[in-house]
């Protein structure tokens, strides 16, 4: 089930190039990558570590933990979601994908993905 979800938001989600769900440790769970697309251990590794950085701030800063966060380049952006506390979904898309599309299409998938992980 949790590869179909992941292939499934590749599908749904138009400019993305690679979608990851990874624990928190960086540890690639499943994943879907469309031709020419980025090494998805490398994502897992690279991105997860980013969010686990980014809670870091939060908590730093007295902020609630992020449920989700997105980062941009010119031409890249990715967005990352927290599936639960121990996952996270990440999607990276082509610079003309849409991030608002990107951030509901991975909510919604990481509901479907919390019965499973929980």
């Amino acid at each position: 089930m949790l590869n179909e979800v992941v292939r499934g938001v590749l599908a749904d989600l138009q400019g993305a190039r690679c979608v990851v769900l990874s624990g928190v440790d960086g540890v690639l769970v499943a994943s879907a990558v469309a031709d020419g697309g980025p090494s998805p251990d490398v994502v897992a590794a690279s991105l997860a570590d980013l969010f686990r950085r980014v809670a870091a701030a939060h908590r730093d800063a007295g902020l609630a933990p992020p449920k989700e966060f997105t980062t941009g380049a010119p031409g890249e952006q990715a967005a990352l979601t927290e599936v639960t506390p121990q996952y996270v979904l990440m999607a990276v898309l082509q610079g003309g994908g849409s991030l608002g599309r990107a951030r509901f299409t991975l909510k919604r998938a990481a509901s479907a993905l919390q019965a499973e992980l929980g």
